[in-house]
């Protein structure tokens, strides 16, 4: 422990800009520690605890790829420090923006001494940059703001800059899109580790499960399950609600397609001479949408709105379009004419 005279000299001189070393000098944990989860390796501001964690933690989480790896801002400090109060604050505030860019590792001086000997830290607050294990940048003290985004920008610059989590969350949905279900799938598991994207994540396995060969419908439920159950805060999110939309819409569709009835041909038929028969329309609408024709089961559900069916079976027709229109996604074009038209028959 760093007590009174032992404490940091405030202002003494710091590790030279440009000397780039491997962290070969510090304590190294025994091979049971280095085995630890990576799950736990992908927070993104963390507070080190102990030299192992520092290892796993900043080492080699700065060796790893963006975003569950990435450069990892090393931020000295002590309770007693009142220029690190300051600034750690902000640290945490331009991190959080890289959206997974840049990571951040707190690190208090006192309870980890020998840390803080290790790399020469001898002025507090200070703070280090790591990337690919070495460290490459550094400053002391509370800088101006403008220079503190400086540098956290210059960290994200290093694996082309700001938002690589949404980046790797649209590459895995395109991935998923273009067909390619087992990469798909495991760009989607590395992401679960994120606490900032595993809801997201957990969606898109969700969607994944579904895509599979064969679809694995109890799979999906389970992840849907576990995103009401865990993650309420991010059910808003337009890729949780296209996840759980869409998987309710299978469960839907293959609880019709068991229960057998009518053929599509048979259902037109009846609708010819009773136009307003929802339950037969609602029905045909379940048929169109197991069989992938989104665009004429929209048609069909809208069709029982604009004949008087807003209020049938307790708005069912309403409440199917918008599980249609969230797996949709609310920039498809369908969606969102298909949004407009409905509200219009709703408010008639």
């Amino acid at each position: 422990m760093l007590r009174a005279a032992h404490r940091l000299r405030l202002g003494a001189s710091l590790l030279p800009h440009a000397r780039h070393r491997l962290l070969s000098t510090m304590p190294r944990p025994p091979a049971a520690a280095m085995a630890t989860n990576t799950a736990q390796n992908t927070a993104q501001i963390v507070e080190i605890k102990s030299p192992q964690e520092f290892e796993q933690l900043a080492v080699v989480a700065s060796a790893q790829p963006p975003p569950v790896g990435g450069p990892v801002i090393l931020d000295f400090y002590a309770d007693w420090c009142g220029p690190c109060k300051q600034l750690t604050p902000k640290l945490e505030k331009l991190v959080t923006a890289s959206q997974g860019a840049v990571r951040l590792a707190k690190i208090n001086v006192d309870n980890l001494p020998e840390i803080a000997q290790a790399l020469q830290v001898k002025s507090l607050p200070t703070v280090m940059l790591l990337h690919a294990g070495k460290l490459v940048d550094q400053f002391t003290g509370v800088l101006p703001d403008a220079q503190i985004k400086q540098f956290v920008d210059k960290a994200a610059a290093l694996v082309g800059g700001a938002g690589v989590g949404p980046r790797a969350l649209e590459e895995a949905a395109t991935l998923l899109e273009g067909g390619d279900v087992p990469g798909a799938t495991r760009a989607y598991a590395q992401l679960l580790a994120l606490p900032e994207h595993a809801a997201s994540a957990r969606a898109g396995l969700a969607l994944c499960a579904l895509r599979d060969t064969p679809p694995n419908l109890a799979l999906a439920q389970d992840l849907v399950a576990e995103l009401h159950k865990n993650y309420a805060s991010s059910l808003n999110k337009p890729e949780v609600r296209k996840a759980i939309s869409t998987v309710a819409l299978a469960a839907e569709a293959g609880d019709a397609a068991a229960s057998g009835g009518p053929t599509e041909a048979e259902m037109r038929m009846t609708l010819e001479g009773a136009p307003r028969d929802h339950a037969t329309r609602y029905a045909l609408a379940q048929k169109l949408l197991g069989a992938g024709q989104h665009d004429e089961s929209i048609e069909e559900l809208l069709l029982v709105l604009r004949k008087g069916g807003k209020a049938w079976n307790e708005g069912a027709a309403k409440g199917l379009l918008l599980k249609i229109f969230d797996m949709l996604g609310t920039t498809d074009e369908r969606a969102v004419k298909g949004r407009r038209r409905m509200n219009s028959y709703i408010l008639m």
